[in-house]
């Protein structure tokens, strides 16, 4: 009877160890898609206030610049594209060997330029002047220059 009682219990007991167990691996899933999720909501609002900026420094004019600051990422490095052929808005975001892409349609002209920013760093948003044409550019340079 004693014997019995032994193996119930041992028998529970490995039960309850893998029921543990599988609920902590799945924590651990639902933790890692969380910060997954967290990090491409950061990317798509940063995406969407760049096409936004981008359109008012083309709407202020000639010469105006501001100043943009991607979010606090650890880890992370941007690279922002503004591809004037087809028009588009390019982020792609590394986070540990993760990539993240957003592509945006831009509402304002926009000239050909790429540049890589860490998170924490800074980078202008600004307008040149190509011929009779004003576009849209991005630079990493200090004061928009």
């Amino acid at each position: 009877m004693r014997a019995q009682i032994s193996l119930d219990l041992l028998f529970a007991f490995v039960l309850v160890t893998l029921t543990m167990l599988n609920l902590i691996y799945l924590s651990n899933s639902e933790i890692a898609h969380a910060e997954s999720f967290d990090v491409m909501a950061k990317v798509r609002v940063f995406s969407a206030e760049i096409v936004d900026h981008t359109a008012k420094v083309y709407a202020v004019g000639e010469g105006y610049s501001l100043k943009e600051e991607p979010p606090q990422i650890e880890g992370a490095e941007f690279n922002i594209t503004f591809n004037g052929a087809e028009n588009k808005i390019i982020v792609n975001v590394t986070v540990n060997g993760k990539s993240y892409w957003v592509v945006k349609n831009s509402t304002v002209p926009i000239a050909n330029a790429s540049i890589v920013v860490e998170s924490g760093g800074e980078f202008w948003i600004k307008t040149v002047k190509i011929g009779d044409m004003l576009y849209a550019n991005i630079t990493k340079g200090t004061n928009g220059n």
